[in-house]
């Protein structure tokens, strides 16, 4: 069945690559190489939710690796966004789907690293991973939580809003 897509909808998938590919590409010594943390991929849980979302990112990470200073990183790391947003909404849960962009990101730019610009595949491999366990898990996730507390991100995004503890509740 298909679906119109709104303006409204359209602009906000802009808003956020742009976001994506502007953090990405501002914070440029973080963002490429062998050992890599992109901040804009705290954006990825994003994905948990909608559809839209998935999107928006890699378009954001396509025009991000365009900067990237490795050809190839176009075809590479869009595919491992692609990949990754559609299984983190697939899976649709905050911590499991945090750990898939570690996995996909660390084998695919592990291997486009070994082969483009001779970085031992392992240890490629582990750097991305890392970087993406920093961003996505360790960065992202309080991040979420903490944008949970608002009903207006709650309704932009399209996640559920996280009930709010009674102070009574939390003293005993």
């Amino acid at each position: 069945m298909s679906r119109t897509i709104s303006v409204s909808e359209i602009a906000q998938i802009a808003v956020v690559a742009a976001i994506y590919a502007v953090m990405t590409i501002c914070l440029a010594p973080l963002s490429y190489g062998a050992v890599q943390v992109r901040l804009s991929e705290v954006l990825m849980l994003l994905c948990i939710y909608r559809k839209r979302w998935c999107v928006s990112l890699i378009i954001g990470c396509m025009i991000a690796n365009l900067f990237s200073g490795i050809a190839v990183d176009f075809l590479f790391g869009t595919a491992a966004t692609c990949i990754a947003a559609f299984l983190m909404l697939a899976i649709r849960k905050p911590l499991p789907a945090s750990l898939i962009p570690a996995v996909i990101n660390g084998l695919l730019i592990g291997a486009e690293l070994r082969l483009f610009a001779d970085v031992p595949f392992f240890l490629g491999m582990l750097g991305v991973a890392a970087g993406e366990i920093i961003a996505v898990s360790v960065i992202g996730l309080p991040m979420l939580r903490a944008a949970q507390k608002s009903d207006i991100l709650c309704r932009l995004i399209g996640m559920p809003r996280r009930p709010r503890q009674n102070s009574a509740d939390s003293v005993s």
